[in-house]
């Protein structure tokens, strides 16, 4: 099955992509996309450690499978914001 899936932020910069499809298995978790995403991208392997995920714009846990269709976005911590 086919996903799409989204990179925001720094995560965009580090793969120099704004999306990508993929062909993952059927009975594909969130949990089993992080593992194949830091495969084909090693420059992104710390960064998933602290990724939320969102499936077709609904924050999902490791353990949510995936259907074919699917848009995965990976998205890194919000941080910063100035203070005044």
């Amino acid at each position: 099955m086919k996903i799409k899936l989204r990179f925001f932020g720094q995560l965009r910069d580090l793969t120099k992509r704004d999306e990508i499809e993929l062909e993952v298995q059927n009975k594909t978790t969130v949990g089993d996309l992080i593992w194949l995403v830091g495969e084909r991208f090693p420059q992104l392997r710390e960064h998933l450690k602290v990724v939320s995920f969102a499936v077709d714009n609904e924050y999902a846990t490791k353990d949510s499978e995936l259907k074919d269709g699917n848009e995965v976005g990976l998205l890194p911590p919000i941080s910063g914001g100035s203070h005044g």
